[in-house]
């Protein structure tokens, strides 16, 4: 079931825990196997077993009769030797320079003391300035539920930071915008963005505007988004159980409150 389940994962483009658990859920509920499901889900096609070796089949190497051509010789002509005159080289005499002697310690130490200054006041003191301003301007003392948390969790297995933006960007102009949730996923020592490319609409504000505020529309686009709109680039997640879907609205509609 190993191979079926890693087929199905890599056709919904999600996690195999995910799609595992999700598995055992429609199977649950509908009286199936697991297997059954997973075959649903992959279209109905089995794992294709590894094809018959092929009979070697015996090439027939034609014999080449090569024909032989009678050259007729060609009388070369004398070749001219050309003789080369030796260039005749001019010798200058260089007059002797007298160069009085430096010492190079004032010069290294001054280059040394240019490269620690540009370093300190050019590049380390403003770095740390400014994350010492976007640390301060983040709220993330404010309490989330449990729900919001594993949504967060199906939100990032599912990948979908990759095309939505949100409240999470960690810029002073964004910091306010709402609740910003903090990324146990991403190193939080580090304070900058992704520079992913954004195909998505942001989901910033999502929950104080029409229609992403309404669970009931948002369960219906996340599970075929073609029902609210025709050729929307977006996957169906209809392979999710309903309590892991639930999740995944109940963190969506977290989103856009107002840090107070």
């Amino acid at each position: 079931m190993s191979e079926l389940l890693s087929k199905v994962a890599e056709i919904l483009k999600a996690p195999e825990e995910l799609v595992q658990r999700s598995a055992e859920a429609r199977a649950e509920a509908s009286g199936k196997s697991v297997d059954e499901v997973l075959q649903s889900w992959a279209g109905g096609e089995a794992i294709e077993s590894s094809p018959a070796a092929e009979t070697p089949v015996e090439e027939v190497v034609e014999e080449v009769v090569e024909e032989v051509v009678e050259e007729t010789p060609v009388e070369e002509a004398p070749v001219e030797e050309v003789v080369e005159e030796a260039p005749v080289e001019e010798v200058v005499e260089e007059a002797p320079v007298e160069v009085k002697k430096e010492s190079s310690f004032v010069f290294i130490s001054g280059v040394i003391a240019i490269a620690i200054f540009t370093y300190f006041f050019g590049y380390l003191l403003p770095k740390q300035q400014s994350e010492n301003l976007v640390s301060e301007s983040l709220n993330n003392t404010i309490e989330v539920s449990n729900e919001e948390l594993k949504g967060a969790e199906i939100y990032n297995q599912l990948n979908c930071q990759s095309c939505h933006t949100q409240n999470v960007r960690v810029v002073i102009p964004d910091s306010q915008n709402g609740k910003v949730l903090k990324n146990k996923f991403a190193e939080e020592a580090v304070i900058q963005n992704t520079g992913l490319i954004r195909i998505g609409p942001d989901l910033s504000n999502s929950a104080s505007r029409e229609p992403t505020n309404n669970p009931q529309w948002l369960s219906r686009y996340l599970k075929d988004s073609s029902s609210v709109r025709e050729n929307v680039p977006h996957p169906n997640y209809d392979f999710l159980n309903q309590q892991d879907l639930d999740y995944l609205i109940t963190y969506l509609l977290s989103l856009g409150e107002s840090n107070e």
